[in-house]
């Protein structure tokens, strides 16, 4: 093999190296910010869901309800703990616990019902970047349902009190 080409032989090589070290390290990055923080909302369009760290985990809680204004503030009325029943449902975490067990998939989490006032065992994929599964289901993820949520700005925010 000619001088000339075992010098651009190696100068590829070297190049391919050197975007696989550095691929690796934006990959290792990225997977520090965790994918699925940020502002989700519900697939039935009554509102928007914050998701945030918290701690070790990931939980989330009710940014905006579209069913809100400043006169009718939504509670938490059918909480089976007769003190929170007056509490905003604004502001509220309504699930948590979830740990990443690979890249976009969360498992181990709970979620709690406003309507109903029942938990339930919880499960998040991301679908892309933009697209969230949320599996809520009793004893195993055969007897649930699936929502899924998409991604949006932060914009409204509802209020947990009258003016």
């Amino acid at each position: 093999m000619p001088v000339t080409l075992k010098i651009i032989s190696l100068t590829l090589l070297l190049s391919v190296m050197g975007t696989t070290v550095w691929v690796a390290r934006a990959a290792a990055t990225n997977l520090a910010v965790d994918p699925v923080n940020g502002y989700w909302q519900t697939e039935n369009g009554e509102g928007t869901v914050e998701i945030y760290d918290c701690g070790e985990r990931v939980c989330g809680r009710f940014h905006w309800l579209n069913k809100d204004s400043l006169d009718d503030v939504s509670r938490d009325i059918k909480n089976p703990d007769p003190d929170k029943r007056d509490r905003p449902l604004c502001k509220m975490q309504f699930m948590g616990g979830f740990s990443q067990v690979s890249p976009g998939h969360y498992e181990g989490g709970w979620i709690y019902s406003p309507r109903s006032g029942s938990t339930y065992s919880a499960r998040l994929t991301m679908i892309d970047h933009d697209t969230l599964d949320l599996h809520g289901y009793v004893l195993t993820p055969l007897l649930g349902e699936s929502q899924t949520w998409k991604r949006v700005s932060p914009d409204p925010v509802c209020t947990t009190e009258k003016l």
